[in-house]
């Protein structure tokens, strides 16, 4: 009995989590002014990125144009946040994996503690990047350098590759 209240527990916190990555709302006129505004919105961050990395690429264009939108907005204004782009490790070619890969890093970074670590929250990227091309290889088309770090990834050597890009 036990065992079915847990797994009807978790189901249940399961589809919610996932009823309200899918329902996400930006507000209108977002201001970040102070170092304080960027922290009140760490929330609507973490939950933005979600929806992006599972909402499909063709569902919902418009709303991914606003989630988008204000991720940039408080990525480039955040004090806690910094994210570096290395040649050969950020997707520059596809602007959709671009952001997924800024997502990702700033995913690790809001849940480390802000961490600063270059390789941990590129890694993060990458990974982040590679589950989303996955999901959306149809829409997105082949991309070789996506392509290239999901083979170093599948061999064990991603983190090594990335860490000599450093």
């Amino acid at each position: 009995m036990k065992n079915t209240i847990k797994t009807v527990l978790v189901l249940f916190l399961f589809t919610s989590a996932v009823v309200t990555a899918q329902d996400i709302k930006i507000p209108e006129n977002v201001k970040l002014e102070k170092a304080e505004d960027y922290t009140k919105m760490e929330p609507l961050v973490l939950e933005s990125i979600a929806w992006l990395q599972n909402t499909s690429l063709t569902e919902n264009p418009e709303k991914r144009k606003k989630v988008n939108a204000f991720l940039i907005q408080w990525l480039t204004g955040s004090p806690t946040v910094s994210i570096e782009l290395v040649s050969g490790i950020v997707p520059m070619e596809c602007a959709d994996c671009l952001m997924t890969f800024l997502a990702g890093w700033t995913k690790y970074s809001l849940e480390n503690n802000y961490s600063k670590d270059k390789i941990a929250g590129a890694v993060a990227g990458v990974e982040h990047t590679i589950e989303f091309y996955k999901k959306n290889k149809d829409a997105l088309g082949k991309q070789p350098d996506i392509e290239k770090l999901m083979r170093r990834k599948k061999k064990g050597k991603l983190e090594k590759f990335i860490k000599s890009k450093f």
